[in-house]
């Protein structure tokens, strides 16, 4: 990832090498997958790490939460960057509570086409 992805990440994660990007979708994933590891925070309606892996099972589970992330919002390369200078860096609007959520590019709402429940295509 890149400094861009690490200046993208949420407030709430705790410093270390895992953080979770202003790109959750709060699909649940990875709490499901690391329970010890991320939590949600239901004001935001994000996931964020809440403590960092500190076993080889915390590790491996949070290593597959990121794999399988549907939006890629969880790095690995936090230990790379200073935390303390870009923690201070100016917050999204939506995260500053000053405009809604943008939706995310994968899960965008399509046209909907009207047919009858019996046809699937």
């Amino acid at each position: 990832m890149s400094a861009e992805t690490f200046s993208e990440r949420l407030p709430q994660n705790v410093p270390g090498k895992f953080y979770v990007t202003e790109q959750c979708l709060d699909c649940d994933l990875c709490r499901e997958i690391a329970p010890s590891v991320f939590r949600r925070d239901g004001e935001m309606g994000v996931s964020y790490i809440y403590r960092q892996p500190g076993t080889e099972e915390e590790l491996a589970a949070t290593i597959e939460a990121m794999d399988g992330c549907p939006c890629e919002a969880i790095s690995s390369d936090g230990d790379e960057f200073d935390w303390s200078v870009l923690r201070d860096a100016v917050l999204p609007a939506w995260l500053r509570g000053e405009a809604s959520k943008p939706p995310c590019e994968y899960c965008a709402a399509r046209e909907v086409v009207k047919r009858p429940w019996w046809r699937f295509w």
